[in-house]
Protein backbone atom coordinates (compact mmCIF):
# COMPACT_ATOMS: atom_id res chain seq x y z
CA UNK A 1 0.00 0.00 0.00
CA UNK A 2 0.87 3.61 -0.57
CA UNK A 3 1.58 5.73 2.73
CA UNK A 4 2.83 9.96 2.40
CA UNK A 5 5.84 10.24 4.03
CA UNK A 6 4.92 13.21 5.90
CA UNK A 7 3.15 10.33 7.77
CA UNK A 8 6.47 7.89 8.28
CA UNK A 9 7.91 8.29 11.71
CA UNK A 10 11.36 7.14 12.41
CA UNK A 11 12.45 6.09 16.20
CA UNK A 12 14.69 8.44 17.80
CA UNK A 13 18.39 6.81 18.37
CA UNK A 14 18.04 5.13 14.92
CA UNK A 15 21.25 5.03 12.74
CA UNK A 16 21.09 7.56 10.17
CA UNK A 17 21.74 6.93 6.39
CA UNK A 18 24.59 7.34 4.71
CA UNK A 19 24.30 10.26 2.40
CA UNK A 20 26.46 9.07 -0.18
CA UNK A 21 24.52 6.07 -0.43
CA UNK A 22 21.18 8.07 -0.68
CA UNK A 23 21.98 9.51 -3.49
CA UNK A 24 23.14 6.75 -5.51
CA UNK A 25 19.81 5.10 -4.57
CA UNK A 26 17.89 7.95 -5.49
CA UNK A 27 19.55 7.91 -9.04
CA UNK A 28 18.51 3.92 -9.71
CA UNK A 29 15.15 4.50 -7.99
CA UNK A 30 14.92 7.73 -11.14
CA UNK A 31 15.77 5.08 -13.44
CA UNK A 32 13.88 1.64 -12.59
CA UNK A 33 11.76 2.80 -9.94
CA UNK A 34 11.17 1.74 -6.32
CA UNK A 35 11.48 -2.40 -6.63
CA UNK A 36 11.49 -3.32 -3.22
CA UNK A 37 9.56 -1.46 -0.79
CA UNK A 38 10.06 -0.16 2.53
CA UNK A 39 8.62 -2.03 5.94
CA UNK A 40 6.74 0.00 8.81
CA UNK A 41 4.99 -1.14 11.50
CA UNK A 42 0.98 -0.48 11.76
CA UNK A 43 1.54 3.00 13.18
CA UNK A 44 3.74 3.60 10.31
CA UNK A 45 7.00 3.72 12.13
CA UNK A 46 9.63 2.61 9.81
CA UNK A 47 10.86 -0.54 10.38
CA UNK A 48 13.11 -1.46 7.47
CA UNK A 49 14.22 0.72 4.43
CA UNK A 50 15.76 4.34 5.78
CA UNK A 51 18.06 4.53 2.58
CA UNK A 52 14.90 4.33 0.65
CA UNK A 53 12.94 6.39 2.13
CA UNK A 54 15.48 9.15 2.52
CA UNK A 55 16.07 8.39 -1.55
CA UNK A 56 12.33 8.89 -1.83
CA UNK A 57 12.37 12.11 0.10
CA UNK A 58 15.16 13.54 -2.43
CA UNK A 59 13.02 12.54 -5.08
CA UNK A 60 10.58 14.52 -3.86
CA UNK A 61 7.75 12.00 -3.64
CA UNK A 62 5.02 12.39 -1.87
CA UNK A 63 4.28 8.69 -1.19
CA UNK A 64 5.78 5.78 -1.09
CA UNK A 65 5.13 1.80 -1.61
CA UNK A 66 5.25 0.14 2.40
CA UNK A 67 4.46 -3.31 3.44
CA UNK A 68 2.78 -2.77 6.49
CA UNK A 69 3.76 -5.80 9.47
CA UNK A 70 1.80 -6.47 12.62
CA UNK A 71 3.62 -7.21 15.84
CA UNK A 72 2.53 -10.76 15.20
CA UNK A 73 4.07 -11.21 11.88
CA UNK A 74 7.64 -9.13 13.11
CA UNK A 75 7.81 -11.77 16.01
CA UNK A 76 7.25 -14.86 13.55
CA UNK A 77 9.73 -13.51 11.39
CA UNK A 78 12.22 -12.86 14.48
CA UNK A 79 11.36 -17.01 14.65
CA UNK A 80 12.23 -17.69 11.01
CA UNK A 81 15.42 -15.53 11.11
CA UNK A 82 16.49 -17.43 14.40
CA UNK A 83 15.52 -21.02 12.79
CA UNK A 84 17.56 -20.41 9.62
CA UNK A 85 20.57 -19.19 10.96
CA UNK A 86 21.12 -22.69 13.40
CA UNK A 87 19.20 -24.83 11.09
CA UNK A 88 20.78 -23.86 7.59
CA UNK A 89 24.19 -24.01 6.26
CA UNK A 90 24.73 -20.00 5.73
CA UNK A 91 27.85 -18.14 4.67
CA UNK A 92 29.35 -15.62 6.32
CA UNK A 93 27.89 -12.81 4.63
CA UNK A 94 24.15 -14.35 4.75
CA UNK A 95 24.21 -14.29 8.66
CA UNK A 96 25.52 -11.06 8.63
CA UNK A 97 22.44 -9.91 6.26
CA UNK A 98 19.91 -11.98 8.33
CA UNK A 99 20.93 -10.46 11.85
CA UNK A 100 20.79 -6.88 10.79
CA UNK A 101 17.57 -7.88 9.46
CA UNK A 102 16.67 -9.24 13.16
CA UNK A 103 18.18 -5.92 14.87
CA UNK A 104 15.58 -3.97 12.77
CA UNK A 105 12.93 -6.22 13.73
CA UNK A 106 14.01 -6.81 17.88
CA UNK A 107 14.53 -2.80 17.71
CA UNK A 108 11.07 -2.51 16.67
CA UNK A 109 9.83 -4.94 19.45
CA UNK A 110 11.73 -2.98 22.23
CA UNK A 111 12.44 0.00 21.09
CA UNK A 112 13.88 1.16 24.94
CA UNK A 113 17.40 -0.71 23.59
CA UNK A 114 17.99 1.43 20.86
CA UNK A 115 20.29 3.33 22.89
CA UNK A 116 21.71 0.27 25.26
CA UNK A 117 22.83 -0.92 21.13
CA UNK A 118 24.68 2.55 20.13
CA UNK A 119 28.19 2.53 20.88
CA UNK A 120 29.46 5.02 23.25
CA UNK A 121 26.03 5.14 25.45
CA UNK A 122 26.74 4.49 29.01
CA UNK A 123 28.02 0.95 29.75
CA UNK A 124 26.84 0.04 26.41
CA UNK A 125 24.45 -1.73 27.66
CA UNK A 126 21.86 0.65 29.86
CA UNK A 127 19.31 2.37 28.47
CA UNK A 128 18.87 5.97 29.63
CA UNK A 129 15.24 4.80 30.32
CA UNK A 130 16.38 2.13 32.52
CA UNK A 131 16.35 4.31 35.22
CA UNK A 132 12.88 5.99 35.07
CA UNK A 133 10.81 2.66 33.99
CA UNK A 134 9.11 0.06 36.10
CA UNK A 135 8.88 -1.86 33.75
CA UNK A 136 11.00 -5.42 33.32
CA UNK A 137 14.30 -4.70 31.28
CA UNK A 138 14.49 -6.04 27.97
CA UNK A 139 17.89 -7.02 27.08
CA UNK A 140 19.96 -5.67 24.36
CA UNK A 141 19.67 -7.13 20.93
CA UNK A 142 23.36 -8.57 21.09
CA UNK A 143 22.92 -10.39 24.62
CA UNK A 144 19.41 -11.68 23.32
CA UNK A 145 21.24 -12.69 19.80
CA UNK A 146 24.11 -14.32 21.33
CA UNK A 147 21.48 -16.06 24.11
CA UNK A 148 18.88 -17.19 21.22
CA UNK A 149 21.34 -18.76 18.67
CA UNK A 150 24.18 -20.16 21.28
CA UNK A 151 27.17 -17.78 20.29
CA UNK A 152 29.20 -14.95 22.18
CA UNK A 153 28.35 -11.71 21.63
CA UNK A 154 31.18 -11.12 20.07
CA UNK A 155 30.34 -13.05 17.28
CA UNK A 156 27.40 -11.45 17.36
CA UNK A 157 29.04 -7.68 16.93
CA UNK A 158 31.17 -8.79 14.00
CA UNK A 159 28.34 -9.79 12.32
CA UNK A 160 27.11 -6.70 12.49
CA UNK A 161 29.81 -5.12 11.54
CA UNK A 162 30.46 -6.90 8.49
CA UNK A 163 26.64 -5.86 7.66
CA UNK A 164 27.17 -2.53 8.48
CA UNK A 165 30.56 -1.81 6.49
CA UNK A 166 30.47 -4.14 3.63
CA UNK A 167 29.50 -2.06 0.82
CA UNK A 168 26.93 -3.53 -1.28
CA UNK A 169 29.17 -4.11 -4.08
CA UNK A 170 31.64 -6.24 -2.59
CA UNK A 171 28.59 -7.91 -0.88
CA UNK A 172 27.49 -9.54 -4.45
CA UNK A 173 30.94 -10.09 -5.66
CA UNK A 174 31.20 -12.20 -2.20
CA UNK A 175 27.85 -14.10 -3.20
CA UNK A 176 28.88 -15.68 -6.32
CA UNK A 177 31.81 -17.22 -4.23
CA UNK A 178 31.28 -21.21 -3.53
CA UNK A 179 33.39 -20.83 -0.96
CA UNK A 180 33.69 -17.72 1.17
CA UNK A 181 36.79 -16.17 2.45
CA UNK A 182 37.09 -16.86 6.77
CA UNK A 183 35.41 -14.00 8.25
CA UNK A 184 38.23 -12.94 9.76
CA UNK A 185 39.16 -11.84 6.65
CA UNK A 186 36.04 -10.59 5.96
CA UNK A 187 36.55 -8.26 8.37
CA UNK A 188 39.60 -7.16 7.26
CA UNK A 189 37.83 -6.30 3.47
CA UNK A 190 35.31 -4.54 5.68
CA UNK A 191 37.92 -2.34 7.23
CA UNK A 192 39.09 -1.39 3.85
CA UNK A 193 37.75 1.93 2.22
CA UNK A 194 34.66 1.73 0.08
CA UNK A 195 36.38 1.73 -3.55
CA UNK A 196 38.95 -0.93 -2.77
CA UNK A 197 36.52 -3.35 -1.11
CA UNK A 198 34.95 -4.14 -4.62
CA UNK A 199 37.96 -4.70 -6.12
CA UNK A 200 39.37 -7.09 -3.52
CA UNK A 201 36.46 -8.58 -2.83
CA UNK A 202 36.76 -9.84 -7.01
CA UNK A 203 40.09 -10.93 -6.19
CA UNK A 204 38.61 -13.28 -3.59
CA UNK A 205 36.75 -14.55 -6.39
CA UNK A 206 38.94 -15.04 -9.39
CA UNK A 207 41.44 -16.89 -6.83
CA UNK A 208 43.84 -14.16 -7.57
CA UNK A 209 44.59 -13.67 -3.42
CA UNK A 210 43.67 -15.70 -0.16
CA UNK A 211 44.10 -12.79 1.94
CA UNK A 212 43.40 -9.18 2.23
CA UNK A 213 47.07 -8.82 3.36
CA UNK A 214 48.51 -9.70 -0.27
CA UNK A 215 45.66 -7.51 -1.83
CA UNK A 216 47.43 -5.05 0.22
CA UNK A 217 50.55 -5.92 -0.45
CA UNK A 218 50.22 -5.41 -3.98
CA UNK A 219 52.12 -2.81 -6.01
CA UNK A 220 55.12 -3.05 -3.33
CA UNK A 221 58.30 -3.76 -3.95
CA UNK A 222 58.50 -7.59 -5.35
CA UNK A 223 60.34 -10.20 -2.70
CA UNK A 224 60.70 -13.70 -2.92
CA UNK A 225 57.52 -15.65 -2.36
CA UNK A 226 55.54 -12.39 -2.32
CA UNK A 227 52.25 -13.55 -3.73
CA UNK A 228 52.23 -16.84 -1.71
CA UNK A 229 50.78 -16.27 2.01
CA UNK A 230 53.36 -16.58 4.98
CA UNK A 231 52.95 -19.98 7.17
CA UNK A 232 51.81 -17.59 9.90
CA UNK A 233 49.12 -16.36 7.85
CA UNK A 234 48.51 -19.69 6.49
CA UNK A 235 48.22 -20.57 10.07
CA UNK A 236 45.73 -17.92 11.33
CA UNK A 237 43.22 -18.65 8.14
CA UNK A 238 43.48 -22.42 8.79
CA UNK A 239 42.86 -21.74 12.57
CA UNK A 240 40.03 -19.14 12.15
CA UNK A 241 37.83 -21.65 9.76
CA UNK A 242 38.39 -24.19 12.76
CA UNK A 243 37.21 -21.45 15.14
CA UNK A 244 34.53 -21.09 12.69
CA UNK A 245 32.85 -24.29 12.83
CA UNK A 246 33.33 -24.87 16.60
CA UNK A 247 30.62 -22.09 16.85
CA UNK A 248 28.72 -23.63 14.58
CA UNK A 249 28.91 -26.78 16.69
CA UNK A 250 28.29 -24.74 19.50
CA UNK A 251 24.93 -23.40 17.78
CA UNK A 252 23.83 -26.78 16.72
CA UNK A 253 24.26 -28.56 20.46
CA UNK A 254 22.29 -25.43 21.75
CA UNK A 255 19.25 -26.13 18.81
CA UNK A 256 19.50 -30.10 19.15
CA UNK A 257 18.51 -31.16 22.95
CA UNK A 258 17.22 -34.29 22.20
CA UNK A 259 20.32 -36.26 22.20
CA UNK A 260 19.94 -39.89 23.25
CA UNK A 261 22.36 -40.87 25.67
CA UNK A 262 24.22 -43.03 23.30
CA UNK A 263 24.48 -40.01 20.68
CA UNK A 264 25.64 -37.51 23.44
CA UNK A 265 28.09 -40.13 24.85
CA UNK A 266 29.31 -40.44 21.23
CA UNK A 267 29.80 -36.80 20.49
CA UNK A 268 30.96 -36.05 23.84
CA UNK A 269 34.08 -38.58 22.57
CA UNK A 270 34.33 -36.37 19.55
CA UNK A 271 34.44 -33.33 21.39
CA UNK A 272 37.09 -34.81 23.59
CA UNK A 273 39.55 -35.89 20.40
CA UNK A 274 39.32 -31.93 19.32
CA UNK A 275 40.50 -30.89 22.52
CA UNK A 276 43.14 -33.28 22.52
CA UNK A 277 44.23 -31.92 19.46
CA UNK A 278 44.09 -28.31 20.42
CA UNK A 279 46.19 -29.27 23.73
CA UNK A 280 48.89 -30.83 21.06
CA UNK A 281 48.84 -27.73 19.26
CA UNK A 282 49.07 -25.76 22.42
CA UNK A 283 51.93 -27.75 23.49
CA UNK A 284 54.08 -27.77 20.28
CA UNK A 285 53.89 -23.49 20.56
CA UNK A 286 55.09 -24.22 24.01
CA UNK A 287 57.83 -25.69 22.70
CA UNK A 288 58.55 -22.56 20.37
CA UNK A 289 58.72 -20.49 23.72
Amino acid sequence: MRIPISEIKINPGRRKADPTHVDELSKSIADVGLLNPITVDSNHTLIAGLHRLEAAKLLDWAEIECTVCSIDSIRAELAEIDENVIRRSLTNTEVSSLLARRKKLYETLHPETIARNRPGHVSNHQSSRDNVSCEPKAKSFVEDTAEKLGVSTRTVERHLYLAEHLTPKASEILKKMDKQPPRSELMKLARLEPDRQAECAAQFLSSEIKSVNTYLKQGEPETAGADTPSSFDSFMESSSLILNEFERLSSLLAASPDFTDEQTETARIQANKLREAADRLTAQLEGRR
